[in-house]
């Protein structure tokens, strides 16, 4: 894969790895306030997003062997 856009590849794992770092963060913060609904939502988002970040991480990985 050219340099460039695996860069760019790079680049979106990252920023989804803070997005998912912020979502659990939050939810924690909404869970604190006994809000257990939109946490769950947050927390499930949270994961969803952290699998494709990992798989995003392992095409990335693939690439640059």
């Amino acid at each position: 894969m050219e340099r460039e856009n695996t860069e760019a590849l790079v680049r979106v794992y990252l920023t989804m790895q803070q997005l998912v770092e912020d979502l659990y963060t939050q939810a924690d913060n909404t869970a604190s306030e006994m809000n257990y609904n939109d946490a769950s939502v947050l927390t499930g988002q949270a994961g969803v997003l952290y699998i494709v970040a990992e798989n995003l991480g392992t095409v990335i990985s693939e690439h640059e062997e």
